[in-house]
């Protein structure tokens, strides 16, 4: 088994894990390899949990196995996590990019903040804009709505800027965006 350039190994260590009955060693890439004998080893086969790596451990009680993801360890082992941040990031959004520069600690806020630049989650909902109105927009809607030779009805107003008649009474009456004047 070839390493790569500066490649680094840690034994994975974990509260149920039986360390005699297989020793396993996680690389600063995110490889998996388990020790078969004395100074020779073999790449673990890595399985997929909702599109990220993991590989499996044996549990200290049993016979059955654990699983673990690959991100999560290298975290564990190679970065430095702060109070607060639980949660572990793909930097270029790659799930499949385990090296340790990719990943990052994180807390809920910059988590969902990261989770917005996510190609796939553009590429299926796409960006979503803010408000439909402005201020220059509710002001021309305010002198539609407050001229006296005014022919156009409501629904054709509401049309023209993208909203209901609804919202249109609401700022008639004041309701919404009551504080600009015309």
């Amino acid at each position: 088994m070839k390493s790569y350039r500066n490649e680094q190994w840690k034994l994975f260590e974990k509260e149920n894990y039986n360390v005699e009955k297989e020793k396993i060693y996680i690389s600063n890439y995110g490889r998996v390899k388990k020790e078969i004998s004395e100074d020779e080893y073999k790449l673990v086969k890595i399985g997929q949990i909702n599109n990220f790596e993991t590989f499996s451990y044996p549990k200290l009680d049993s016979k059955r196995r654990n699983s673990a993801y690959v991100h999560r360890v290298v975290a564990l082992l190679f970065l430095n996590k702060e109070e607060g941040q639980k949660f572990v990031i793909h930097i270029n959004h790659n799930l499949k990019d385990n090296y340790y520069k990719n990943l990052k600690w994180v807390n809920q806020k910059e988590l969902t903040a990261h989770q917005i630049t996510n190609p796939k989650r553009i590429a299926k909902f796409g960006i979503k804009p803010g408000a439909k109105l402005t201020e220059a927009k509710v002001r021309v809607i305010k002198k539609k709505l407050l001229d006296p030779n005014r022919r156009t009805r409501l629904r054709i107003i509401a049309s023209q800027f993208g909203i209901t008649t609804t919202q249109l009474d609401r700022i008639k009456s004041g309701e919404n965006w009551g504080e600009i004047e015309v």
